[in-house]
């Protein structure tokens, strides 16, 4: 029993600690303005941050949202560019050979190939020599292939000035197997030396913007008009050791259309 009046003594003395507490407070809290501003403001700091806790959570929830859906939104852009790659043509096959013969060799402007028609070489494909067109293949035995290079007299290439400028006719210089001319180039086309001569993609051998040579000179009369445009050649064939050729299953296509017979009366 003794033990049970401690206890309720000391919690009346808790008790009414707290109470004057409160009373303490409340005094000053309406008697000194210091005091009373401080408690405003610590209520406010701590309405402040259960308010900015609130708000945070509802940023979260909508930054949760919105990543959600941006990954559906992924999830289905991925989707559509997988179905584009399947519907898409098919890319340009590429592969290595040797020269077994350089245009200039005996005077003549073909080259010759250590790879033929068993090694996956088909008639039409471009050949390229360091980078720059150097020419197609026009037959093939099963081993070697005979290449129309751009030193041939009777060939003509569609090539124009840059990547955005005139297209024109690349023709030999005879006799000459590092320069060629371009014509059907108009004098109002601002072409000057040192431009980059490309493929236009036009005639099916090569894709566009393939480099052929750069400008060496403009020559000919302004009240023509057209200009010859004189082109130092990329291709190196005295000294080329090594081609690339490249192929699509486009140009046997295109090619095939070329010599169809025509429907119309």
């Amino acid at each position: 029993m003794r033990n049970l009046f401690a206890l309720l003594a000391r919690t009346h003395r808790w008790l009414l600690f707290l109470a004057l507490w409160g009373v303490a407070l409340g005094w000053m809290n309406t008697t000194y303005s210091h005091h009373r501003t401080a408690l405003a403001g610590w209520s406010l700091r701590a309405s402040g941050s259960w308010l900015n806790a609130a708000a945070n959570v509802q940023e979260w929830t909508h930054l949760a949202e919105s990543n959600r859906l941006v990954m559906l939104e992924n999830a289905r852009l991925r989707a559509e560019l997988e179905s584009l790659k399947e519907r898409r043509t098919a890319p340009w096959q590429t592969g290595d050979a040797s020269v077994l013969r350089s245009p200039g060799w005996n005077g003549s402007p073909w080259m010759v190939l250590n790879r033929g028609g068993r090694d996956g070489l088909t008639l039409g494909a471009g050949i390229l020599s360091q980078g720059f067109a150097a020419g197609r293949i026009v037959d093939t035995t099963a081993h070697e292939s005979l290449v129309l290079t751009l030193t041939h007299d009777v060939a003509q290439w569609s090539v124009r000035m840059g990547r955005a400028g005139q297209a024109g006719r690349l023709v030999a210089k005879e006799g000459d197997v590092r320069r060629a001319s371009v014509l059907d180039i108009p004098w109002s086309q601002l072409v000057l030396p040192g431009d980059t001569v490309m493929t236009t993609g036009f005639d099916g051998v090569f894709p566009a913007d393939v480099p052929v040579g750069m400008v060496e000179d403009v020559v000919g009369n302004e009240t023509d008009e057209f200009q010859t445009v004189v082109v130092s050649l990329g291709a190196n064939y005295p000294g080329a050791r090594h081609v690339v050729w490249l192929e699509h299953p486009r140009n046997g296509r295109l090619d095939s259309l070329s010599s169809a017979p025509s429907n119309t009366p």
